[in-house]
């Protein structure tokens, strides 16, 4: 029986008729009944406000005291997840009594047990889970907080803000905590348990001295000197760019095992997923240690653009995540190597953001409606957002960016806002400065779905002439037929056939075109010969660019385009022609032709590397089978993935000694460390190793077996083991094993090793899999075992999940329905490997219907697994 669930639209925001101005509490802890006594100071905002409406779920209420009255049972009521007073004072102090049994949270939403500690997770609606409130972020309140337990099983009392008082009398540890700085429920945090603390000091630019507090399990807790050197590098990148100091006395950051996201904002107490704070050489590879670095600084930038300044509804989250996305960009691209990061971000939003803007899941940076709240924390609203705001700071440049988010913060601090307060205050910081339409760039955030920007050049030698001409639109989307134009920045250049840039009308060698029409004519003049267009540099503008290019084009921006991105862009141009081009012929059992001008590029690299081995990485790297996908609809999952494994095996065939010699020069350099340059050397190894495991030889799986056996960390072990899963090794198994043994007390190198062999291009991948769901150390409670083994496996492995005969299908759907009692959140993210079934081949998406029409069968679902099954089913 199908469940209906409330949607909610942004048309019908209003402020709540309470507000709740302070909250105190006291919380005696207890993993089976912990029991919360809270006191709200509550007003009303105007006279006639009506009956007192408090959000509580999943919580026992066991009275209520207004203004020092115990009210009687029948003087309130529960419902609907609704604790209601009829009457109340306008203005009050309501007290209330309940308990609270976390052992049985395994959705991991408010209070909850983690490996023997208690700990929290509000955002979005979890504080109704631990005592009733208003618990919206527009309701902005301060806090003071008495945590009680036994001093045994919770030597280490945590909360926001500043520690008042921490004693222990007969047994019981208490602390008590001040958060000065008014606060939405989503940002209440604590932790309880027994945790070692790394402790260290960072001097702000106003020379206040701040306690920075590290928390982990004892084992664990040397892992997190490099998290601690993250924060310390965010908190200064934050004081010199944006002139942001830290505002408390104290920061605390938590590592939890059992935890459905990355991390969490938590004023002065962020709580960590392990995975993103914990890294060492011995358990982390170097892709690890750059994304602790990005969290770690993602969630303390969240201290002003979140906290400080927070969001008025749901609807405005890319307010926060949007902006702080972009901030956290910025600082990784200022630590390591600046291009190399403009294309992983990038990746990220043509991987997964693109194909969610072209499916049924489509929606506004802004939504305009939701069932459940927790489905929106999506890459559109976070990593498109981010792109928004990244043209912002292009369109305004550098100086009226930053003049205008000091007027941001300045504004609007102690406030929740919206996404239009964040835009006015750019634009009235940079006043008559600023050169377009703010109106009509607004409309990023209410219009869904991705443009395309097609480009077409005409050149006149007799003029010393050259025409770009810019033409957009956006395809129709749920909800959204119609698309009026956007403002586009074109970050653009003109090379010649030797790669030199040509000098501009504005006197320099780029320029940013602003396209705010449907159709824009761009001339330059004094151009000498005919150009190469060089467009969307540093890909100014979450789009689709067509430029025309053929691959003569193409390869002078590959070979010479001084634009990392744009250079490696045109390298996914060319292999995507080539393994497109033959996806045809493979489907017909036709033989796939190959173009050696694009080998010839390869090789070309493989002499001549560069100074930035990172990049020379990306730019041997072909572009992802998501990706190819979004360009060959109806999607043949299966045979695209043999059209691009058949030009990675072409080539490696053609160049496999520059190949082997280069592998063994980058070997030799490496000296496991985490020195300059380090990095880029393991990658580019890793990346020629990957080539050469392609072909599947007795050479390559003998250089993968040296070099999981001569291993100098988690770096070389994790890309050797991927290569041996890839293969068809005699010991492949044995090797898999042994990784296991020498690895199973590390929770997180066994996550690795279920999403090494859940992304395995192997045969028998999907039975492995099913397999590996009985292996003692899988945890369906756990959100990283599962999102490593069953969503690594549906949205990492195509040939895997997209079986001939839907056994991939069946399994996925089958964990969906087994999870959503469980863990709501996890089993939607695991639905989303169904949505795309309107673009696959026909014999492929008639199998994920049905799987998704299984799962809405399937009885009561969760409003969030609900929610992306009836989007994805619904006809538009």
């Amino acid at each position: 029986m199908k469940t209906e669930h409330t949607t909610i639209y942004l048309r019908d925001y209003r402020p709540h008729p309470y507000r709740i101005t302070a909250t105190r509490m006291t919380l005696d802890l207890d993993p089976q009944c912990t029991r919360v006594t809270t006191r709200h100071e509550i007003e009303a905002r105007e006279a006639g406000a009506g009956p007192l409406v408090l959000d509580c779920e999943a919580i026992t209420v066991e009275s209520v005291v207004v203004d020092g009255e115990t009210l009687a049972a029948d003087a309130y009521s529960i419902s609907d997840n609704r604790l209601i007073l009829p009457s109340v004072p306008e203005g009050c102090q309501v007290e209330i009594v309940n308990t609270l049994d976390p052992s049985a949270n395994t959705a991991l939403s408010g209070l909850y047990g983690s490996g023997g500690m208690l700990c929290t997770q509000c955002e979005a609606e979890g504080f109704r889970r631990i005592t009733p409130a208003i618990d919206r972020p527009d309701n902005l309140a301060t806090f003071r907080v008495i945590l009680r337990g036994p001093a045994a099983d919770y030597p280490v009392l945590l909360c926001n803000g500043n520690l008042v008082r921490d004693v222990t009398q007969n047994g019981i540890h208490e602390t008590e905590w001040h958060d000065p700085f008014p606060k939405p429920t989503y940002l209440f945090a604590i932790v309880a348990g027994s945790l070692s603390c790394m402790r260290d000091t960072f001097r702000t630019m106003g020379g206040r001295e701040v306690q920075l507090h590290f928390y982990a399990a004892d084992r664990d807790i040397e892992k997190c000197e490099y998290a601690v050197g993250a924060l310390k590098r965010a908190m200064r990148w934050d004081e010199e760019v944006y002139g942001r100091e830290y505002d408390l006395d104290l920061y605390n950051v938590v590592a939890v095992s059992d935890f459905n996201m990355g991390a969490m904002e938590n004023k002065s107490l962020n709580v960590f997923n392990t995975k993103y704070v914990l890294a060492d050489p011995v358990i982390a590879t170097d892709t690890d240690f750059h994304q602790v670095e990005s969290v770690i600084a993602h969630e303390y930038f969240h201290n002003w653009s979140g906290n400080r300044v927070t969001c008025r509804d749901w609807f405005q989250l890319s307010l926060k995540e949007g902006f702080t996305v972009f901030r956290d960009q910025c600082f990784s691209a200022d630590m390591a190597s600046a291009g190399v990061q403009r294309i992983s971000d990038v990746n990220v939003l043509r991987n997964h953001q693109f194909p969610e803007d072209a499916g049924p899941l489509a929606h506004p940076v802004r939504p305009d409606s939701y069932q459940e709240i927790n489905n929106f924390y999506t890459t559109t609203v976070y990593n498109k957002g981010a792109e928004v705001v990244r043209m912002l700071h292009a369109l305004c440049g550098a100086e009226l960016f930053r003049r205008g988010t000091d007027l941001y913060f300045e504004r609007h601090d102690g406030e929740a806002v919206t996404t239009d307060d964040f835009v006015t205050a750019i634009a009235d910081a940079a006043g008559k400065d600023i050169a377009f339409d703010v109106a009509q760039f607004k409309r990023w955030y209410s219009q869904s779905g991705t443009p395309v920007v097609e480009a077409s050049g005409e050149f006149d030698a007799a003029a010393r002439r050259y025409t770009l001409t810019l033409r957009q639109h956006c395809p129709p989307t749920p909800g959204q037929k119609e698309k009026q134009p956007f403002v586009i920045p074109v970050n653009a250049a003109l090379l010649g056939t030797d790669g030199r840039r040509f000098a501009l009308d504005n006197g320099r060698d780029s320029t940013v075109l602003v396209l705010s029409e449907d159709t824009q004519s761009f001339v330059f003049d004094g151009i000498d010969a005919a150009p190469v267009p060089s467009l969307l540099r540093g890909f100014s503008a979450p789009v689709r660019m067509e430029a025309g290019l053929d691959d003569t084009a193409l390869a002078v921006l590959f070979r010479h385009d001084d634009d990392p991105f744009n250079r490696w862009e045109a390298g996914q141009r060319l292999y995507q022609r080539i393994i497109l081009d033959n996806l045809p012929r493979l489907q017909a059992g036709q033989i796939a032709a190959y173009d050696d001008a694009v080998s010839e590029l390869v090789g070309e690299i493989l002499r001549s590397p560069g100074d930035d081995l990172l990049l020379a990485a990306r730019l041997l790297t072909l572009p992802g089978e998501a990706w190819l996908g979004e360009q060959s609809k109806p999607t043949d999952p299966p045979m695209l993935a043999a059209a691009r494994k058949g030009l990675q095996q072409h080539i490696a065939s053609r160049h496999e000694d520059a190949f082997l010699e280069l592998y063994h020069a980058l070997e030799s350099r490496n000296d496991g460390g985490m020195g300059e340059g380090q990095t880029g050397v393991r990658a580019l190894r890793d990346t020629c190793l990957s080539w050469l495991a392609s072909l599947d030889t007795s050479r390559s799986q003998e250089i993968a077996r040296a070099q999981l056996k001569n291993t100098r960390n988690m770096t070389d072990r994790n890309s050797a083991l991927v290569a041996i899963a890839d293969s068809t090794a005699p010991d492949r198994d044995e090797l898999l094993a042994g990784f296991y043994d020498e690895w199973k007390e590390e929770a997180l190198a066994v996550d690795r090793w279920f999403r090494v062999q859940a992304t395995a291009r192997h045969p028998e991948a999907c039975r492995q899999v099913a397999d590996l769901v009985q292996h003692p150390a899988f945890e369906p409670t756990n959100p990283n075992k599962v999102y490593s083994l069953l969503l690594a496996f549906a949205r990492g492995n195509p040939a895997g999940f997209h079986r001939d005969d839907g056994a991939g299908y069946a399994f996925v759907a089958d964990w969906v329905r087994r999870l959503d009692p469980v863990n709501p959140q996890v089993a939607a993210r695991l639905v989303s490997a169904f949505t795309a079934w309107r673009d696959m081949a026909p014999e492929y998406g008639s199998g994920m219907k049905a799987a998704l029409e299984d799962i809405d069968q399937a009885g009561s679902l969760s409003p969030d697994v609900a929610e992306m099954v009836s989007r994805s089913l619904a006809q538009d």
